[in-house]
């Protein structure tokens, strides 16, 4: 067998300001041509495992360094890292902290360039990497007017430049719609095959496997829980802490009856609607246009969104979701049409009064942190909109208790971007909460969050007393569908379908041409669910199932077509 590309021995690091290692004697080879899926809950050391890999640990952190890291036969403390770049790429959780060029091409070129690439092999590789990674479309644009998903596809093509042995990816899928991020998939398999070592980094396991892995390394708190091919790993993975298929999920209650009675009760629909039609909506459009520069993004939208709804945005990448909600907080300009919030334009209105209104998440939360520490970020805010200081403690405590960032030792004195990709979510999430606004707009909240974080988040967020609204941009099509109370379906700047779940996705081929697809749990829930219940979550949906089983009820009643309610 020839050498691996990396081999890891007995590593273990922690970082110079903690009091724990973040990943304790890790031991993995990475063979040319082998695709190795890294899964685990938030926290479990799957970034460090990475830094570790690309050689930023220990070059670019400092810490406590236990055991070899080498590349390419090499050890990284022996390598710089322009030599290590040129065997390990890696693409980053937030496409916002790798993109440094200002137009597609020149970001394209960056890398290449930085390595002494002849500028005709760089003009060829451009057009080849186009055509392979969907980024043809995109040239010519600047990288600031691009989607959160269309800057993902471009760090994607960015490591294409580089050709490197082996393919680090974290998170590739979080900001990806579902048919392009299978088609991302597609490229990485093809890669594989073609001799290329993959390691992904995935929260979204069902979709993760459709690259076929060769192994799967399951990481929690920093060990090495599993090590193995992909039918051992779904059969002692947490369906709570990491997203499986409905199929595996249910197989695995069926054979541990106490997971079933575990499983919390479906907390969607906790906030009590009001219909739309019978009041002043909270949010509403009116032919509103808008883009950047000459390119026109949203073309004549018209929609309401009501003071009491769970409303889930959801289409192709860059088809206008985001831009939707940065117009109504005046983030971009509009060119035609209004935007009113509660029946009064937002024309006379800043930024700071709407966010009186509006608790904004951004899809990259980097772009909302600048404070030397957590508790600086969280008390901004409410300061600045003249609350009492006597209440800041309190609103910091119950923000970090939502987001789960109060388990996370010395919290409020840490620097907000020593933090991990997830952890920074959830801190942008908490600074949100903390303006205490009547809704919430949350652009892909579940972004670098694994499964149980997600779930607890939505559940907290849905139990906030003075909360009456979210609006939320998402790519998790499973989330929207089990939180939302109504379905906007995007495609090119319009709004192609408005309606409850259960309508909007009887409709399946439209659904398909929004870049969408039915997922294992759509099908479960048009199998199994009540009609009149709204969709349920794999872990509630398997409990119920196993329950009909046992009281003898039929298998399969209740549902009909795909998405069907």
């Amino acid at each position: 067998m020839p050498d691996p590309i990396v081999q890891i021995e007995g590593l273990t690091f922690r970082y110079r300001r903690a009091t724990e290692p973040a990943i304790r004697d890790i031991n993995l080879s990475i063979q040319a041509g082998e695709v190795v899926l890294v899964a685990g809950p938030s926290g479990c050391g799957k970034s460090t495992l990475i830094r570790a890999i690309n050689g930023l640990i220990p070059h670019a952190y400092p810490g406590e360094f236990l055991g070899t890291v080498r590349v390419a036969g090499q050890l990284t403390t022996d390598l710089r890292l322009r030599d290590i770049s040129r065997s390990i790429g890696t693409m980053l959780q937030d496409p916002a902290k790798q993109i440094v060029g200002a137009t597609v091409e020149a970001e394209l070129a960056f890398g290449p360039e930085n390595l002494g690439v002849e500028r005709a092999v760089i003009r060829r590789r451009i057009g080849e990497v186009a055509d392979r990674a969907l980024l043809r479309p995109l040239l010519g644009r600047e990288t600031s007017a691009l989607s959160g998903g269309e800057r993902q596809l471009l760090a994607m093509g960015g490591i294409l430049m580089l050709e490197p042995r082996l393919y680090v990816v974290d998170e590739p899928l979080a900001n990806l719609d579902p048919a392009t991020a299978g088609r991302l998939l597609a490229i990485l398999r093809t890669l594989a095959d073609e001799g290329h070592a993959i390691l992904i980094v995935e929260h979204r396991v069902e979709e993760a496997l459709d690259l076929r892995p060769d192994r799967v390394l399951y990481l929690d708190e920093g060990i090495t829980r599993y090590l193995g091919d992909v039918p051992g790993f779904l059969r002692i993975a947490d369906p709570k802490a990491v997203k499986l298929p409905f199929e595996v999920v249910l197989e695995r209650f069926r054979a541990d009856p106490g997971l079933a009675r575990a499983s919390a009760p479906h907390t969607s629909g906790a906030i009590d609607p009001i219909p739309a039609a019978e009041s002043t909506p909270r949010l509403a459009y009116e032919g509103v246009r808008a883009g950047y520069g000459d390119r026109e993004i949203l073309h004549g939208v018209d929609a309401r969104l009501g003071r009491r709804e769970v409303v889930a945005v959801l289409g192709p990448n860059g088809s206008g979701k985001t831009t939707l909600f940065r117009a109504a907080m005046h983030l971009m300009p509009t060119t035609a049409g209004r935007i009113l919030v509660d029946g009064a334009p937002i024309a006379d209105r800043t930024v700071a009064e709407l966010a009186a209104t509006f608790g904004y998440v951004f899809q990259s939360p980097s772009q909302m942190l600048f404070a030397r520490n957590v508790r600086e970020e969280l008390v901004f805010g409410p300061r600045n909109l003249g609350r009492d200081p006597a209440n800041f403690e309190a609103i910091i405590a119950a923000a970090l208790r939502r987001t789960s960032l109060d388990e996370l030792d010395d919290i409020l004195d840490r620097p907000p971007l020593t933090l991990s990709f997830g952890q920074q979510k959830r801190l942008a999430l908490a600074i949100a909460l903390a303006l205490e606004p009547p809704t919430l707009i949350l652009d892909e909240p579940s972004a670098g969050q694994d499964h149980r974080t997600a779930r607890s988040f939505m559940a907290e967020v849905l139990a906030i007393p003075d909360l009456e609204s979210i609006y939320l941009v998402t790519h998790d099509v499973d989330l929207a569908l089990t939180h939302a109370s109504r379905i906007l379906l995007f495609m090119d700047g319009q709004v192609v379908a408005d309606g409850p779940p259960a309508l909007v996705v009887e409709d399946v081929d439209r659904w398909i041409a929004c870049n969408l697809r039915p997922t294992s749990l759509m099908r479960a829930n048009a199998r199994w669910r009540r009609p009149e219940v709204g969709f349920l979550d794999a872990e509630t949906l398997a409990a119920h199932v196993l329950m009909n089983v046992r009281s003898g009820t039929p298998e399969g009643e209740g549902g009909s077509a795909v998405g069907a309610g």
